[in-house]
């Protein structure tokens, strides 16, 4: 079984500097004579799959490349751009656009010429075709054949690319989890989206998680509150895709996951702090935080008020 990944729009504007190209280092970059300021937050990766979030200060130049996997880019465009794409033999023009996003599948060879760019944030996430496939719940036979779309416009998408971007740009503080659930939701809608037919799903039942499947996951995450856990991490625990997993747990439990999770942690931080001598950095650590400031605007999400005020009283009120 095949699937096909059509492009829905007409590619006369397209995005013309990618993260892959302000991406030193990058696989299949053939040759590159850009210049410019380009700054690169933490990348998120997880079996799979990987987000890095660029902010592109200034570009210039041209480079042509091969896409090494199954890659989704999305920008925001706050200064100026004025460059070309050259894709298939066909040679398209971009003058300042305030965001765009494409699709590029395996292989895909294609080359940008930047005359000006300044002030784009952009987001890149490189898919292995077994994610995508986990993401929506499709037989391991199913061969994904992804042709290039530009212009992809979903605004859900573009919700979730937001979310990720921002997860990487501030150092992923709510861990690994949070961000590779917003891509799994991401990839589930690029797939029904651009399917030829919705018939490409896999035909499984999308309620939610039997009561010995959903104690098996809450007792995972519950036993695993320190670990920075992985989606596919916890969907394995009880024989699951990342894709049915989310959308199951979601309808059981009424949040995702990782909302799930930050609350187990909250809960578990009131109880240690009612200990006056705990210190504040080695609770993040056990809780799972990368340090206290996570901890800090986590608990705050969940409570409304900050560790160190719970401690002294107003959470107990």
């Amino acid at each position: 079984m095949s699937v096909n990944l059509h492009d829905q729009s007409a590619p006369a504007v397209q995005r013309a500097f990618p993260a892959l190209i302000g991406w030193p280092g990058h696989p299949g970059t053939l040759h590159s004579t850009f210049d410019g300021t380009v700054r690169e937050f933490r990348q998120i990766a997880w079996t799979g799959g990987s987000a890095t979030a660029h902010d592109v200060q200034s570009k210039v130049g041209e480079a042509a490349l091969i896409a090494s996997r199954i890659e989704l880019h999305f920008s925001w465009n706050f200064g100026y751009l004025e460059a070309e794409i050259h894709s298939g033999g066909t040679i398209n023009h971009y003058r300042n656009r305030s965001g765009y996003a494409y699709i590029l599948p395996p292989g895909k060879e294609v080359g940008f010429r930047v005359r000006k760019a300044t002030g784009c944030r952009v987001l890149s996430l490189e898919l292995e075709p077994e994610f995508l496939s986990r993401a929506v719940a499709l037989e391991d036979s199913v061969d994904f054949e992804v042709i290039e779309a530009w212009n992809y416009r979903d605004a859900l998408s573009w919700q979730l690319a937001r979310i990720v971007y921002d997860e990487c740009a501030s150092g992923a503080p709510q861990g690994t989890l949070y961000a590779e659930t917003a891509v799994t939701f991401l990839a589930t809608r690029f797939v029904r989206n651009l399917s030829v037919s919705a018939s490409l799903m896999k035909g499984i039942s999308r309620g939610g998680l039997p009561p010995s499947r959903l104690r098996r996951a809450c007792d995972y995450m519950m036993g695993r509150l320190g670990d920075d856990l992985s989606l596919q991490e916890v969907a394995a625990s009880v024989g699951l895709s990342v894709g049915h997993f989310s959308t199951a747990f979601k309808q059981s439990m009424g949040v995702a996951p990782h909302a799930w999770l930050r609350r187990q942690r909250i809960e578990r931080a009131k109880i240690l702090l009612h200990n006056p001598d705990l210190d504040m950095s080695h609770l993040a650590i056990i809780l799972g935080y990368a340090n206290q400031s996570s901890l800090g605007v986590a608990f705050k999400r969940e409570t409304g008020v900050t560790p160190t005020q719970w401690q002294k009283g107003d959470g107990f009120r």
